[in-house]
């Protein structure tokens, strides 16, 4: 179904070019106020009049061009109608300019018509004609004035009328706003006003009553997120001559009839013949034709000739193989007939349904056409333009809350109320196979299996399109689902017994671990998660609306995550069990760890609908006792990390990792993605020698500043100081920033260049950040060259411009404390970083090596220790706690330091800059 506004049939009205004419005498037209400062909407008029089974809709616009933007936007006029249910009346066309009007009409200026389907996109044929109009010669300052009115007489509604208007409220505004209706006196017509409308009611004359609403309406009142779709409306002017919904429902029945629909010996017979001997139980045969009517008919809404609301005959539905929600559900409903089901046609509002109670009787407030089928005492709701029905979702409600049957004796509204869904929307199983390390890309396998419509789409994928296609329709359900994943395998295949459709998948995926002070902790991503309800009734306006659910919804997921042994046992935190109905959803959940594995089965069900205030206070207690749905895994302090020195020497661990890589690589060996990816993991693992072939790889297809800086690093961490400098100044010659500039100073003072390293950073340029941090850098070779005062006057200068900044602050620590200057302040210095840092791990490492140039190891020691607490893969912490215990005596220092080299080898030569002595 289509549309808003609709009317009765009187043909003869029709036309399919605009007409020109003054406009009709029953118009009250508006006068253009004489202050023309304040909102551009100088005038905004709607006038509609119902007479003799037409609606004619007049509407005039009066708007203030105040910039080149409004210009251009207003540039070009449209007007849309129905050429089968009226005409398009032009009245008025003008440019008010210093007083002056200019008529466009009487100039020559005429729309043109445009005839083409605007939302065919949408499968949707509605006939409708548009016409435009360029506005020549307009300027800023100019006033445009349009009116025109659209007639409109439905063919299908037997001589009764029904329009409704939105009423524009606050924070619209214009100089003159207002919508009027009117009709015969001697009429039964019906109005209704939304809320904040103040409603005039009078006589326009003898004959003609009328209602008259002025906008701006005051702001709507607010309202909570989760009240029901009735208590969110817009405000709307209604009027309709229907009397009540049985008269709606008397109307539209007998385009439902299917009394000789189906002709004995035609095809659709045939059909029905198929499914009486496949199926034996009326449920059974119920949903085959529900799904022959889904999978053998596309959708394509037919508007013409009063399509709109009249539905195509079965016969020509199965023969054109394409129909809307009328023409599929009249198909369905002959079938189920046939079938010797009960069924019966019903209307509904697919967004506003749980409004449709408070509306005026009328056929426009519904868009959807669907069939209600009762079976041994029970209704099903049956969608024909959907997907996916089977026996396990045919007992799904659909959350329209009201639908009207379609009955030749009439019928009231009825309520679609939410009952416990039995399929699962969505179901996985999911493997994270994490024994590599949980600091390292986790591999996953996964099997998704998808009910209803989902399953339609992938099902109508799977035989039409191309292989790469599916990979990537898989790919980016799996990212849906998962995140940022690598899919280097997968799979989607159709079930036709169980109309359910499969999604499986192999992959690589970011760790999902967090790290603080050294013990990891992870989460997961679970159909519970984030389970809340909270429902804010706070206010008194608010304390009488119920509270809306979400669904009907439901989801299971299997979850089992493989990790690394060669540790002291895991933990879990939070809910491992849980058997919990809240606010009518289903939660449910258990999680068990057996050693090195964990298994969680998580599902939940939200049935839609929505719940009484009382109910809402008593469930929201309860949920507030309930707690937290949060379920983590915490990591004992034991466990392997990618830093330990078994791991950075023997890559064994990590062979299904690369071979993953590998896997991905192969796949599509242009896609510079997938190597830089396990660029990242190699560099990530000290695999530097397997980082260099993949940059090297990446520079051959993209060559930029970025990849040469990225492989200088790597040359300078594998000690090839030439390599590292030459693709620093390749770098810097494609692309001159700071960057660059700061690796090539960086490596140049390694080759007795450091006063031309600091010739390099007084040149470049940047913001104030950039600045800062190239004086530090300047400062640090000032020191080299032996002019220690003056890198320290450096920072203090920027600390004048920011006292107490922490990096500033921490700066100067580690200046002093590694060129070993001033040493009488320096302890009082680095003792504010740490306290301005709230102890990062970056100040505490500054501060001992202070200490550790005072000459006490014990206090540099401490503050080490608390460093790499927090934060494991700090090479240069743990290199100092290496030199400092082993000056404590203690020689497990040489571990630290071996390990400390194998992390950064680059280290080495800035440390024998400070005159650390390593060996």
């Amino acid at each position: 179904m289509a549309g808003t506004v609709m009317t009765a049939a009187v043909p003869a009205w029709a036309g399919e070019e605009p007409l020109y004419q003054p406009a009709p005498a029953w118009v009250a037209e508006a006068t253009l106020p004489e202050v023309k400062s304040g909102p551009p909407v100088l005038v905004l008029d709607d006038q509609q009049r119902i007479d003799q089974g037409r609606l004619w809709s007049y509407t005039d616009r009066a708007i203030r061009i105040d910039n080149p933007q409004m210009m251009t936007a207003l540039g070009t006029l449209q007007a849309g109608w129905l050429p089968d249910k009226g005409d398009l009346i032009v009245h008025r066309v003008a440019i008010l300019r210093d007083g002056q009007q200019i008529d466009l009409l009487e100039g020559g200026s005429r729309f043109e018509v445009l005839r083409r389907e605007r939302r065919l996109e949408q499968r949707m044929l509605d006939g409708a004609f548009t016409a435009t109009m360029s506005i020549p010669g307009m300027r800023v300052g100019d006033v445009l004035r349009v009116s025109y009115s659209v007639t409109k007489s439905d063919q299908v509604l037997d001589e009764e009328v029904q329009t409704m208007s939105p009423l524009l409220g606050d924070p619209f505004q214009a100089k003159f706003a207002r919508v009027r209706y009117s009709w015969p006196g001697d009429a039964t017509v019906q109005w209704r006003a939304g809320q904040g409308a103040e409603v005039r009611e009078f006589k326009l004359d003898d004959s003609f009553s009328a209602v008259e609403v002025m906008l701006p309406l005051p702001k709507a009142p607010d309202m909570p997120d989760d009240a029901p779709v009735r208590y969110r409306m817009p405000a709307l002017l209604q009027a309709g001559t229907f009397a009540d919904w049985a008269e709606v429902s008397r109307v539209m029945a007998p385009h439902y009839g299917t009394e000789g629909a189906i002709a004995p010996g035609s095809p659709v017979a045939a059909e029905v013949r198929k499914i009486e001997q496949a199926h034996q139980g009326k449920i059974e045969r119920a949903v085959a034709a529900l799904r022959l009517v889904q999978d053998e008919i596309a959708y394509l809404m037919n508007g013409l000739n009063g399509g709109n609301y009249k539905p195509q005959a079965p016969a020509e539905t199965w023969e054109f193989r394409y129909g809307d929600c009328k023409a599929k559900s009249l198909l369905l409903l002959a079938m189920l007939r046939e079938l010797g089901i009960e069924a019966e046609a019903v209307l509904v509002a697919s967004q506003t349904g749980d409004g449709v109670p408070g509306m005026l009787p009328m056929a426009g407030v519904f868009d959807h056409v669907i069939v209600r089928a009762t079976i041994d005492g029970t209704d099903y709701w049956l969608d024909g333009t959907t997907s996916g029905a089977s026996m396990a979702t045919v007992m799904v409600v659909p959350p329209f809350h009201h639908a009207l049957p379609l009955r030749m004796d009439g019928a009231d509204l009825m309520p679609l109320a939410p009952r416990p869904q039995q399929a699962l929307d969505v179901d996985s199983r999911v493997t994270l196979d994490q024994r590599a390390g949980l600091d390292v890309p986790q591999l996953f396998e996964g099997e998704w299996t998808v009910a209803g419509g989902v399953a339609g789409i992938l099902r109508g994928l799977i035989g039409q399109g191309t292989e790469e296609q599916l990979r990537d329709v898989a790919r980016a359900f799996v990212a849906e689902q998962m995140g940022d994943v690598q899919v280097f395998d997968t799979a989607i295949t159709f079930d036709p017994d169980t109309n359910t459709a499969r999604v499986q998948a192999k992959g690589l995926m970011t760790s999902a671990w967090k790290w603080e002070r050294g013990r990891g902790k992870r989460g997961f991503d679970l159909p519970t998660a984030g389970f809340t309800f909270q429902p804010d009734r706070t206010r008194a306006a608010w304390r009488d609306i119920p509270v809306a659910i979400d669904g009907p919804y439901s989801a299971r997921a299997a979850v089992t995550a493989l990790l690394p042994d060669g540790s002291d046992a895991y933990r879990i935190e939070g809910k491992s069990a849980i058997d919990e109905t809240i606010a009518s959803i289903q939660l449910h959940r258990n999680a068990t760890l057996d050693r090195n594995t964990l298994t969680i089965v998580d599902s939940t069900r939200w049935p839609g609908g929505e719940i009484s205030p009382d109910v809402a206070r008593t469930e929201r207690s309860k949920a507030t006792r309930f707690g937290s749905t949060e379920l983590n895994l915490v990591a004992p302090a034991t466990v392997p990390r990618r830093s330990d020195l078994a791991n950075m020497t023997d890559r064994r661990r990590y062979a299904p990792i690369e071979a993953a890589y590998q896997t991905l690589i192969e796949a599509d060996p242009e896609d510079t993605d997938a190597i830089r990816n396990r660029l990242t993991f190699r560099l990530g693992t000290y695999d530097r020698l397997g980082a260099l072939e993949d940059i090297n790889a990446i520079i051959e297809r993209e060559p930029s500043a970025e990849h040469y800086l990225q492989r200088s690093y790597i040359h300078a961490q594998l000690a090839r100081m030439d390599e590292a400098l030459s693709d620093a100044e390749a770098a810097w010659e494609l692309a001159p920033n700071i960057a660059a500039t700061g690796q090539r100073a960086e490596l140049l003072r390694y080759f007795d260049r450091a006063e031309e390293s600091i010739g390099l950073l007084q040149e470049q340029g940047g913001n104030a950040d950039e600045q800062r941090t190239l004086s530090l850098q300047i400062g640090d070779l000032e020191a080299q060259l032996g002019r220690k005062e003056e890198g320290l006057a450096r920072i203090d200068e920027m600390l004048t411009q920011r006292p107490g900044d922490p990096d500033l602050m921490n700066a100067k620590c580690w200046y002093q404390a590694i060129w070993n200057y001033r040493t009488e302040d320096m302890l009082e210095t680095c003792t504010q970083a740490v306290e301005s840092a709230n102890w990062s791990p970056a100040a505490l490492d500054s501060r001992a090596m202070a200490y550790h140039r005072l000459g006490r190891n014990a206090d540099a020691l401490k503050d080490l220790e608390a460093a790499l607490a927090a934060n494991p893969d700090l090479s240069a912490a743990l290199l100092m706690r290496g030199v400092v215990k082993r000056e404590l005596g203690d020689q497990s220092g040489r571990d630290d330091i071996r390990k400390a080299l194998f992390m950064s080898p680059a280290i080495e030569r800035a440390y024998k800059l400070y005159g650390i002595k390593l060996n």
